[in-house]
C-alpha cells in the first residue's frame, strides 16, 4: 500500500507540472477544440503505458544508459517540439472561433500528436527511470504493469479535465480575445524547450 501511495503522489506531481504534454493539450484545446484535445489526451495516456512497458522490460534503462540512443531521443523530441512551436506562432494570427467550430482535423492526428509528444518527452523518460529503477521495490512485473495502467488512466483523466476547462464556455467567454496572444506564447515556450534540448544534444557530443 505504501508503494502504491508513493506512485500516486509522484505521478500526481509529475503530471501536473508544466511540460510539453501540458502545453500540447492547451494548444490543441485552443486551436482544434475539445474533441481533438481529448484524442490528444488519449495519445498521452498511451504514451505513459508505452513508457511503463519499456521500463518493465528493461528497454528504457538500456536507452538511458546508451548515450547515442539518449541523444537521438532528445534530437527527435526537440525537432518535433520546434515544429509544433513554430506552427503555433505562425498560424496563431489566423485564429477565430469559427475555425474551431468548423474544424475537421482528423482525430487520429490529435491522438498521434499526443502519443509522439509523450513518448519523446525526456522528462517522462527520466521520471519512469527514477520511479521504476529507484523508488519501486516490486519484484513482480505484473504489479509494475498495474502501476503503469493506473498512471496511464490517471494521466488521461487529468488532461481530459484540462481539455474540458480550456474549451468551456466560461473560459472562452473570458479569454477568447487573448487566444491569439496565448497561442503565440505557448508556441514560444515550445520553441524555447526545443532549443534547450538541442543545446543539450550538441553540448554533450
Amino acid at each position: 500500500m505504501n508503494e502504491f501511495i508513493t506512485v500516486v503522489l509522484l505521478h500526481l506531481f509529475a503530471v501536473m507540472s508544466p511540460g510539453p504534454d501540458y502545453i500540447l493539450i492547451t494548444r490543441q484545446s485552443i486551436r482544434y477544440g475539445r474533441r481533438v484535445a481529448l484524442w490528444s489526451s488519449g495519445g498521452i495516456g498511451i504514451g505513459i503505458l508505452f513508457h511503463s512497458f519499456l521500463a518493465v522490460t528493461g528497454i528504457l534503462f538500456f536507452i538511458a544508459s546508451n548515450e547515442s540512443y539518449l541523444l537521438a531521443l532528445k534530437l527527435i523530441c526537440s525537432i518535433y517540439l520546434l515544429y509544433l512551436g513554430i506552427t503555433s506562432m505562425i498560424y496563431a494570427s489566423n485564429f477565430n472561433q469559427k475555425q474551431i467550430d468548423d474544424n475537421k482535423w482528423n482525430y487520429t492526428g490529435g491522438f498521434v500528436a499526443g502519443l509522439i509528444t509523450n513518448i519523446t518527452n525526456v522528462k517522462a523518460l527520466l521520471f519512469f527511470i527514477t520511479l521504476f529503477g529507484v523508488v519501486l521495490n516490486s519484484q513482480t512485473q505484473g504489479n509494475l504493469m498495474l502501476y503503469g495502467l493506473y498512471m496511464a488512466f490517471a494521466t488521461f483523466i487529468w488532461f481530459s479535465l484540462l481539455s474540458y476547462i480550456f474549451t468551456s464556455n466560461i473560459f472562452k467567454s473570458q479569454f477568447l480575445r487573448f487566444f491569439t496572444i496565448f497561442e503565440k506564447f505557448l508556441g514560444l515556450i515550445l520553441v524555447i524547450i526545443a532549443l534547450q534540448l538541442l543545446g543539450n544534444v550538441f553540448l554533450f557530443q
